[in-house]
């Protein structure tokens, strides 16, 4: 499966998801073969990005932090702890600490690749928790972090948005810059309204409680709540991930692709986030995630099919003029001579 710009689309893709409108109506089902007039309806109505299915799927390798299964494993997980908690108290969030046990435990003890494949995707609350706190211990430990501080950083991850399930406005591809300044307002107390839940409970660190209150401070003070310029290293690490994922998946944001995210991030080094944060981000996160259409400046299109431990050289095959795969792989880690000129 992936996710496509409506414009890049010529006809003939498969739908996986169903495309849904504002009014959350199913405009066309799954499993539909686009022509060329639904595009034209789709962009009509302001959708931007549909699910389509990926014709190259059995010749690609994707390199992910932890197994697909895994990760829904800890999707689940998290989705009951949170829902208990916000329907039958709050003791019950105190099963965070077994589930961030966990996941330090599979991150610190399995060898993860050097570059992973994290995708452009529809937003999920619990999806979302899941990778910010993968994300965040990955990172953690390439930057040496102190093998101590990985549970704060796990359990200030997993409770980072609890505020959102306090919040009444929608979340997913919220575009502050035009949205009433209401929901903004509504939006922002999600931090505050989290850290207020998790003040009086003694089982959470003070790091992972500060982790929660400052996931959307920035390193030049321009965040939100409380416009604080914040040095705890599992704070900062923590606003790194987090809002890379967000503008890959549109939490609480417009949605963009993972190029653009990882251009933004860079960009915002220094004056935003740790500069060193963003490097070790930039340094594992693929630039051109498995299943990228692109063309090279030898003039072919191709796929990339494989990451190789350069996040910006992958393995590509190359495309006929139908769009079928050919026997062709450039190993770009390898064959300095050629490079990706742009995507398809």
């Amino acid at each position: 499966m992936r996710i496509r710009q409506v414009k890049s689309l010529v006809g003939g893709e498969t739908l996986v998801e169903p495309v849904i409108t504002k009014e959350k109506e199913i405009l066309i089902s799954g499993g539909t073969v686009l022509k060329p007039e639904y595009l034209d309806l789709i962009s009509f109505l302001g959708i931007d990005t549909v699910c389509i299915e990926d014709p190259y799927e059995a010749f690609e390798t994707t390199h992910f932090i932890i197994s697909e299964e895994r990760k829904q494993y800890y999707v689940s997980e998290v989705q009951k702890i949170l829902e208990n908690h916000i329907y039958h108290g709050k003791n019950s969030l105190n099963k965070m600490t077994d589930l961030a046990n966990e996941i330090v435990r599979e991150i610190t003890e399995e060898e993860q690749p050097k570059v992973i494949d994290i995708e452009e995707r529809n937003g999920s609350l619990y999806e979302h928790t899941v990778l910010v706190t993968m994300l965040s211990l990955v990172v953690a430990k390439m930057l040496k972090v102190k093998e101590e501080s990985y549970i704060d950083i796990a359990i200030g991850a997993l409770l980072h948005d609890l505020g959102m399930r306090y919040i009444t406005v929608p979340y997913i591809n919220f575009d502050m810059d035009n949205r009433p300044a209401s929901e903004v307002f509504e939006l922002k107390k999600h931090t505050i309204l989290a850290y207020s839940a998790l003040e009086g409970e003694d089982w959470i660190s003070p790091v992972s409680k500060k982790m929660v209150l400052s996931h959307h401070e920035r390193k030049d003070g321009s965040g939100y709540p409380l416009k604080q310029k914040t040095k705890d290293i599992e704070c900062n690490i923590l606003q790194v991930c987090d809002a890379f994922d967000c503008m890959i998946s549109g939490m609480e944001c417009k949605r963009i692709s993972v190029q653009q995210a990882l251009e933004t991030m860079i960009e915002a080094a220094d004056l935003l986030f740790e500069r060193k944060i963003v490097k070790v981000l930039q340094k594992i996160v693929a630039y051109y995630p498995v299943g990228t259409k692109i063309r090279l400046n030898t003039g072919e299109t191709g796929i990339v099919v494989c990451q190789t431990d350069n996040s910006i050289r992958p393995v590509v095959a190359v495309l006929d003029q139908d769009n079928q795969m050919t026997e062709i792989r450039y190993d770009l880690a390898k064959n300095k001579k050629i490079s990706i000129l742009q995507l398809v």
